[in-house]
């Protein structure tokens, strides 16, 4: 983000332009291989941290000016990353449940039913935003877990 300092900084870009520009080099670093990541509570709150602060800067705006994370999120209009990893994740799920039965990412699906704790596991979290966003699972579930 320091030597993009000179792009936030430039009056004669738009706030779309500077957004784009986040978007295509700061983003999609930063997330790459997000579909994969076991994320917690702590790593969710960090990048949401991190994320914010980059759109202030974008805006220009201060600690001492007071504006509210809200403010700030309905200015540059972008989606939090939190919902934006469970989206990108759920996409490449469902493009795992349309491989054909011997194919390894079946496989893995199949064998992923052994916890080696109580906490849940990233294929559970997984199947959750996946039936949030894509709808009900028709049982598929059943037949890879058991």
């Amino acid at each position: 983000m320091g030597r993009l300092s000179n792009v936030w900084q430039q009056s004669r870009l738009s706030l779309a332009t500077k957004l784009r520009v986040y978007n295509s080099l700061v983003l999609s670093v930063l997330l790459y291989g997000c579909e994969t990541w076991t994320i917690l509570k702590t790593d969710e709150r960090k990048l949401e941290a991190f994320h914010m602060s980059c759109q202030r800067r974008i805006l220009r705006i201060r600690w001492f000016h007071r504006v509210t994370n809200a403010e700030v999120t309905s200015q540059t209009e972008q989606e939090d990353l939190t919902s934006h990893i469970h989206r990108r994740r759920a996409a490449v799920f469902g493009h795992v449940r349309q491989l054909p039965e011997e194919a390894p990412g079946q496989m893995a699906m199949r064998h992923a039913s052994w916890r080696p704790s109580r906490q849940q596991t990233t294929l559970e979290a997984t199947t959750r935003t996946t039936e949030t966003h894509l709808g009900p699972t028709s049982g598929y579930r059943h037949r890879y877990l058991h």
